[in-house]
């Protein structure tokens, strides 16, 4: 039988050192490819509602993310494919890439994906405990030789009932930074507006996030050199939002809700954000 230095066992890539750096790296090359299909059905002014992308997020690339993630989500390269999963949130919500991840990850409705991975593999070890049909169960952990290897009979199991309470916890806890009022909770669905045109839906989020395409971050990122509003002022979101005498204003309590004050904003700086 012929060597190979990357056998693959189940679809998953193994290395010498099971570091799965390699696996990992197929991984990300494979997630860039679905991300491209998955633009194909919006950009920021066009596309499909934000229910049918996230789905499609979902089950393109969530599902090719966390094959298998109990064996490789300890691997000190797993964080690798995470700008991918990020990408494929900014489809569905349309927003910059300068955006916080916080904002992204409750504007798109999806957990981080450290937090996704470590509640699989904490579901996979719960099954690994009681279930008797699993491959491991009754399996002891042995002494380890270094200390930086994760085994997996070292995670907490979490029960199934208890999985997505714990998710939302975790997810919740991980976020030490006030983020600002204007955005929804963590929660597993996308928040109010999704009803909206995409290019509304898209400047809503912008809004939210407090980071769109405003003349103050168009001058810092150098594509404009002035970032003054019409009215004189350094045009930043809160301006556009609370003080711009050139339009209407609009409150974080109204982006949060998408109320009809919210509409009449967006409707006006749409094209401008």
């Amino acid at each position: 039988m012929e060597h190979h230095p990357y056998p693959v066992y189940l679809g998953v890539t193994l290395d010498r050192t099971l570091s799965f750096k390699e696996h990992i790296t197929k991984l990300r090359a494979k997630l860039s490819t679905r991300n491209n299909l998955l633009s194909k059905l919006a950009n920021s002014s066009w596309g499909a509602d934000p229910k049918t992308l996230r789905n499609t997020a979902l089950a393109l690339c969530y599902s090719t993310a966390e094959y298998c993630a109990p064996v490789w989500a300890r691997s000190c390269h797993a964080h690798k494919i995470n700008p991918e999963l990020n990408r494929a949130c900014r489809t569905i919500t349309g927003l910059l890439k300068s955006t916080p991840l916080p904002a992204l990850y409750r504007l798109s409705g999806i957990p981080p994906p450290n937090i996704r991975r470590d509640v699989t593999t904490k579901l996979e070890r719960h099954k690994q405990m009681l279930d008797p049909r699993h491959s491991l169960h009754g399996h002891q952990e042995i002494r380890r030789r270094l200390k930086s290897r994760k085994c997996f009979l070292t995670v907490e199991p979490v029960e199934l009932s208890q999985a997505d309470n714990y998710m939302l916890e975790c997810w919740c806890n991980s976020e030490q930074q006030q983020l600002n009022e204007a955005l929804p909770d963590p929660a597993k669905s996308l928040p109010s507006g999704m009803d909206l045109s995409r290019k509304c839906w898209v400047a809503l989020n912008r809004a939210r996030s407090k980071t769109g395409k405003t003349k103050d971050n168009l001058h810092k990122w150098g594509i404009t050199t002035n970032p003054d509003c019409m009215c004189g002022v350094v045009q930043t979101m809160e301006h556009l939002l609370r003080d711009c005498p050139m339009g209407p204003h609009c409150s974080d309590q109204d982006l949060k809700d998408a109320n009809e004050n919210a509409i009449k904003w967006i409707q006006f700086y749409c094209d401008k954000i």
